[in-house]
C-alpha cells in the first residue's frame, strides 16, 4: 500500500506542473500570480526602507483569540461554535515567536482579552474589531480600534450599527480606526457601487492593505486604489457627498496603510502586520515608556510600515483544516430545534445540519479523532513521543511520519513555512487518497466475486429515500427501515480525512473568491491587476469515438491552431498531457454496467483544485454529466466563476432504448438530470430542439451534420467556434 500510494503521490506532483506548463505555452510572459508577486516585493522592499530598523516596533494590528466567541459568519452561529479556541496566552507566545515587540488582540466587538492580559501585567495594547454597518449601503464593515478605555467600548459598540456616528466618536476621543480587509464586507442585496468607496475614503484615514487571511490580489487593489486618492479627488467627493473633510478624519488628506495577519489559529499571528516607527525608541523604552503606549502613538500618527508575504490560499487552507480540527475535538450537538428556529435561509440550515452529523460521527470515530489531535498538535509544534508510533498501523506510518515532521516547522519563520505545511498536507492528503482508492477496489472486487454488481436499472430504481419519518425511526434490520447508522459506521479513517481535507480548501477558495465578479469589476476601474480570461473545459471522455470526444478532439485542434486561452483537463491512464490538454491519473476507477460496462475515473479532487487555482482560470465548461460534472459545480461554487455545460448526449433516449427504462426511472433520470443541468450557468445543445433550460442551441446543421443525441458523427468546426465564442464572451461569474 505505501509503494501505490507513492506512485500516486508522484503522479500528482506532476499534475501539479501542468498548468504552469500551460501557462506558459498560451501567456506572453510572466503570469498573473507572478506579476501581482512582483508588485507586492516592490511595495514591501519599500516599506521596509521607510524608517530605521532600530526606531521601529513590530506588532500584529489584526489578531484574535477564543474571545471572538461570537461569529460574524452565520453557519459559525448556527453551529453554535466560536471562531477559535486559542487563549491568549497561546497567541502571545506565538507573537513573540515571531519577533513582535508591541502586541494588541482585537477580538469580535469585545476587548475582553486585552483587559485580562493588562490585569496579569502583560503590556497589551486595547483594541477590538467591530462590525459596523453603513446604513445607507446596507453593508456590513469590520473596523478595527485602538486605545479606548472600557466606557468608549461600550459606546462604540452601542454606535457600531451606523458608521458615521461611530466613525465622529472616534474622532472626536482621538481613537484611531483601520477599515479591515477593504474589499471584503457584507452586503445584504449587491455589490457595493463605487459610490460606496468614495464614502469611505472620507471616513477613514488607516486602511489594512495587507491582510494575512486575504489573497495578495485583494489587498495589491486595496494598495493600488488607496494610492490613487489625492488631494483634488478627497476635495471633489466632499463636495460631492457633503461629508466635510476632518468631520470624520483629523487628517484627511493623510492615508496610511496597515496591516495584520487576521489569525484566528494563532499559528500565523505575527506574520503580517506593521513596524511602528518610533524616533527615539531606545532611550524612550529605557524611561519607562510601555512599547503599547509608543505603537498607539505611531498608529495615530501614521509612522507605520507594512510587512508580510505573498499568499493565496495556502494559508487559509491551513487556517480552516486548524479550525475544523478544533471543531471536531469541542464540538458539542447545537440542537436540532434551535437551528431550524435561527435566522438563516433553508439552504443555510439545511448545510449546518449536514455539518453537525459529520462532525458528530467524526467524534465517534477512534481512528479519525486520534489522527486529528495529533494533527492539530503537530501544527502547533508539539511533536508526539516515540512510541505512539508503536501503536500506528503500517498503512498509516507514513501518515504519521509526515505528520510528527510538521512539529519542527513550528518554530520557524519566513515567507516559506505555510507553503511548507501545505507540502505537508498534500502528502498527507495523497497517502489517504492512496489508502482509500485501495480500500475501495478491494470492495469493487469482492463485490463483482461475488455477482453483487447490479445493473444502472436497477441501481436508479433504488435512489429513493422513504417520505415518511416512522421509516427512519426502526431498528436496523425492520422492514422498511433505513439503517442510517449503519451506512455511517461503514465510513472509515480515509474517507473522513480526506473529506476534511477537501472542505478545507474548498472553504478557503469560498472565503477568498466569493466576491470575485466585485474584484473583476474594481480591478476593470482601476485598469490594474485585472485576471486574465482563461477557461478549462473538464471531462471524462477525450480519446474515444463518441459524440463529446470528437468535439473536443476537432476543440483541441481548432484551440492549438488558434493559441486560445483555453484548456481541457481529462482524467484518464491512456491519454498523454500535451498543448492545452492536462490529463491526470485517476485515483480511483470502476465499472458500471450501462449497456456494456463503462470504466469511470475519479481524480484526486485536491489536485484539480490547484489546477484550477494555477492555472488562474476564470471560467468552466464541461462537456460530461460524470465525475468531472459534479467536479466542475465544486468549482463553480469553491472559486465564484461562472460555470457552462456542453451537452452532447441524449441520456433519456439513451436510457429507453439501450437500458430499457420503464417510465418510472425514465421520470427518476429526467429530474436527476434537470437538476444536474440547471445548476450551471448556462447549457449549450448541439441540436435545434429546446428542452425548456437556460440554453443556447447550437444548430448541427450549419456544420453540415445531420440528427443530435448520441450519434456519433463529426462536429463540424462551426459548431466548435460557436460554442468557443460564446464561452469566451461572457465574464466569469457575471
Amino acid at each position: 500500500m505505501h509503494g501505490k500510494a507513492g506512485k500516486r503521490e508522484s503522479d500528482n506532483m506532476e499534475a501539479l506542473q501542468i498548468s504552469s506548463m500551460m501557462k506558459t505555452e498560451t501567456g506572453t510572459g510572466k503570469g498573473f500570480q507572478e506579476n501581482l508577486k512582483d508588485g507586492l516585493n516592490g511595495f514591501l522592499r519599500a516599506e521596509r526602507d521607510k524608517f530605521p530598523p532600530a526606531e521601529t516596533l513590530k506588532i500584529d494590528l489584526h489578531c484574535h483569540d477564543c474571545n471572538s466567541d461570537v461569529p460574524d459568519e452565520l453557519m459559525g452561529r448556527l453551529l453554535s461554535v466560536p471562531e477559535t479556541w486559542v487563549s491568549g496566552e497561546m497567541l502571545l507566545q506565538e507573537l513573540k515567536r515571531n519577533g513582535c515587540r508591541a502586541f494588541t488582540v482585537t477580538n469580535h466587538n469585545n476587548a475582553r482579552s486585552c483587559y485580562a492580559m493588562q490585569d496579569r501585567g502583560h503590556d497589551v495594547l486595547t483594541a477590538a474589531e467591530f462590525s459596523c454597518l453603513v446604513p445607507d449601503f446596507d453593508t456590513g464593515i469590520h473596523v478595527l480600534a485602538y486605545g479606548f478605555t472600557p466606557e468608549q467600548e461600550e459606546r462604540l459598540n452601542k454606535l457600531r450599527k451606523n458608521i458615521y456616528a461611530f466613525q465622529e466618536f472616534a474622532c472626536e476621543r482621538d481613537i484611531p480606526t483601520v477599515w479591515a480587509h477593504p474589499l471584503y464586507h457584507y452586503a445584504a442585496k449587491q455589490m457595493p457601487s463605487q459610490d460606496f468607496f468614495n464614502r469611505m475614503l472620507l471616513l477613514f484615514e488607516r486602511f489594512e492593505c495587507l491582510n494575512g487571511q486575504r489573497d495578495t490580489w485583494q489587498n495589491m487593489l486595496v494598495k493600488e486604489w488607496i494610492g490613487r486618492s489625492d488631494e483634488e479627488a478627497l476635495t471633489r467627493f466632499s463636495r460631492q457627498y457633503g461629508i466635510g473633510l476632518t468631520q470624520y478624519c483629523r487628517h484627511p488628506y493623510r492615508k496610511v496603510l496597515t496591516g495584520g495577519s487576521d489569525s484566528h489559529i494563532g499559528l500565523f499571528s505575527g506574520m503580517t502586520g506593521v513596524y511602528a516607527h518610533v524616533p527615539g525608541l531606545r532611550q524612550r523604552l529605557d524611561n519607562g515608556v510601555p512599547p503599547s503606549q509608543l505603537a498607539l502613538e505611531a498608529i495615530r500618527e501614521g509612522r507605520l510600515a507594512v510587512f508580510g508575504s505573498h499568499q493565496n490560499t495556502e494559508k487559509l487552507t491551513l487556517a480552516f483544516l486548524n479550525y475544523a480540527c478544533q471543531i471536531a475535538m469541542n464540538f458539542k450537538d447545537p440542537g436540532l430545534i434551535r437551528m431550524l428556529l435561527h435566522r438563516g435561509g433553508t439552504a443555510d440550515k439545511a448545510i449546518a445540519f449536514l455539518a453537525s452529523n459529520v462532525f458528530s460521527e467524526v467524534r465517534n470515530h477512534k481512528v479519525t479523532m486520534s489522527f486529528i489531535k495529533l494533527f492539530y498538535e503537530c501544527m502547533t509544534g508539539k511533536k508526539p513521543p516515540f512510541y505512539r508510533r508503536l501503536f500506528v498501523s503500517p498503512d498509516y506510518k507514513p501518515i504519521f511520519d509526515i505528520a510528527a515532521g510538521m512539529s519542527s516547522l513550528h518554530g520557524r519563520s519566513g515567507e516559506t513555512v505555510a507553503a511548507d505545511y501545505y507540502g505537508s498536507l498534500l502528502s498527507i492528503n495523497s497517502h489517504i487518497n492512496g489508502i482509500l482508492a485501495g480500500r475501495l477496489e478491494q470492495k469493487a472486487d469482492r463485490m463483482n466475486r461475488a455477482g453483487l454488481d447490479r445493473p444502472l436499472n436497477r441501481i436508479i430504481s433504488e435512489m429513493e429515500l422513504p417520505a415518511r419519518i416512522r421509516s427512519y425511526l426502526g431498528r436496523p434490520g425492520d422492514s422498511g427501515g433505513v439503517d442510517i447508522a449503519g451506512f455511517l459506521d461503514g465510513l472509515s479513517f480515509p474517507f473522513f480525512t480526506s473529506l476534511f481535507i477537501l472542505a478545507a480548501h474548498f472553504a478557503a477558495a469560498k472565503v477568498l473568491y466569493n466576491i470575485r465578479p466585485f474584484l473583476k469589476r474594481f480591478s476593470e476601474n482601476l485598469g490594474k491587476f485585472e485576471h486574465p480570461e482563461r477557461v478549462l473545459w473538464m471531462t471524462d471522455t477525450f480519446g474515444g469515438s463518441g459524440d463529446a470526444s470528437l468535439f473536443l478532439q476537432q476543440l483541441l485542434r481548432h484551440v492549438r491552431e488558434r493559441h486560445l486561452p483555453v484548456d481541457i483537463v481529462v482524467c484518464s491512464s491512456e491519454i498523454q498531457s500535451g498543448e492545452h490538454l492536462a490529463v491526470l491519473k485517476p485515483l480511483i476507477r470502476f465499472d458500471v454496467p450501462a449497456g456494456g460496462n463503462m470504466t469511470v475515473n475519479v481524480p484526486n479532487f485536491v489536485e484539480l483544485h490547484n489546477l484550477f487555482l494555477e492555472g488562474e482560470y476564470d471560467r468552466i465548461v464541461c462537456s460530461t454529466e460524470g465525475v468531472m460534472g459534479v467536479f466542475a459545480l465544486y468549482l463553480k461554487h469553491a472559486y465564484t466563476v461562472e460555470a457552462s455545460f456542453c451537452r452532447h448526449t441524449d441520456w433519456l433516449g439513451f436510457a429507453r432504448k439501450t437500458l430499457h427504462f420503464d417510465r418510472r426511472n425514465s421520470d427518476r433520470l429526467r429530474r436527476m438530470l434537470r437538476f444536474f443541468y440547471r445548476s450551471f450557468d448556462r447549457v449549450f445543445v448541439l441540436n435545434g430542439r429546446k428542452k425548456g433550460l437556460n440554453e443556447i442551441v447550437i444548430d448541427r446543421k450549419c456544420a453540415g451534420a445531420a440528427g443530435g443525441g448520441d450519434a456519433a458523427t463529426e462536429p463540424g468546426l462551426c459548431e466548435v467556434e460557436a460554442v468557443l465564442k460564446e464561452v469566451m464572451s461572457r465574464g466569469a461569474g457575471e
